[in-house]
């Protein structure tokens, strides 16, 4: 198969390899959405990562005893490629029926070594990958989002209560609404369950909880910036371009100092992805400690 997305799995009937496929996974190039969104690929104004959690990974030991593990994928967003989800899923269920190593530790480095060589060959960056059973990954797991900072963040919720009475309309991304909606400068931070968008491919709904934290001199109102996120209902795009157009309509509206967005998708296919952007590498390290702490499972939303 062709790697490259004109030939997308998403939307279309494709047998269930029974052994190890590399030939099935497909990348998106990013650079489409970021020309039509006006976001320097040269020099980006953001840095960040996308972290991807598989919870139905599963192999044989040679004995042909089944083995189970949650992973865990961790690359750039400056890398020039993403990894389409449903190739991703379709890959590792390929290793389904595979013997790949005497014990379950031998299953899990083989998994992980080569699940990491694939991708990193596929979108041409280094793709970290962790490997744990259930059991392993429930004994390490980190907090959420800045619960580890000192002193902790409290991130305040923005439901449909924080709406105005005025109704809303716009159902398609609308940086309008952020136009003359500035309340003064100061520090925002907060996270909504608004969001809802549609898969770029097959119009299916992405839901997630949608992190921000930003300063500056202007900072929309909270209502305003609600309304933004809701105009993405019924748009068609994958996570991450979500997540940084929200990202660019804020730092180009309103230059902030410091502005971090991220999301956490509820996963589909056995699959959830975690895509955030930052203008400062401090703000990942303050914030996102599982990005920090890879190497341990974070603890889930209540929607994940």
């Amino acid at each position: 198969m062709n790697p490259d997305s004109t030939h997308h799995v998403l939307g279309r009937q494709v047998a269930y390899p029974d052994r190890y496929s590399p030939d099935i996974l497909v990348r998106v190039d990013r650079a489409g959405n970021r020309m039509a969104h006006h976001i320097d690929e040269v020099h980006l104004p953001f840095t960040g990562l996308d972290l991807w959690n598989a919870y139905e990974v599963s192999a044989l030991t040679d004995a042909g005893a089944p083995v189970n593990f949650i992973m865990r994928l961790l690359y750039p967003c400056e890398s020039r490629y993403i990894v389409e989800s449903k190739s991703l899923k379709l890959y590792l269920n390929a290793f389904n029926m595979s013997r790949c190593g005497a014990t379950t530790a031998e299953v899990a480095g083989f998994l992980s070594s080569t699940v990491a060589h694939d991708l990193s060959a596929l979108l041409e960056t280094r793709v970290e990958v962790v490997v744990e059973t259930p059991r392993e990954a429930g004994r390490h797991t980190v907090t959420s989002p800045g619960c580890a900072c000192e002193p902790p963040v409290e991130w305040e919720y923005w439901g449909v209560g924080e709406l105005s009475s005025a109704p809303l309309a716009s159902y398609k991304e609308d940086v309008d609404l952020l136009h003359d909606n500035c309340v003064g400068g100061g520090v925002m931070t907060g996270m909504t369950d608004l969001l809802r968008s549609r898969c770029k491919i097959t119009s299916q709904p992405d839901w997630g909880d949608l992190y921000l934290y930003m300063r500056g001199d202007r900072l929309p109102s909270v209502d305003a910036l609600l309304r933004y996120i809701v105009s993405f209902r019924d748009e068609n795009h994958f996570h991450e371009e979500v997540v940084e157009m929200i990202y660019k309509a804020l730092y180009s509206h309103f230059s902030p100092e410091e502005l971090l967005v991220m999301a956490f998708y509820t996963r589909r296919g056995g699959i959830d992805i975690n895509p955030v952007r930052a203008n400062r590498k401090e703000l990942i390290d303050r914030f996102c400690p599982h990005i920090v702490h890879f190497e341990r499972i974070a603890v889930k939303s209540p929607r994940q």
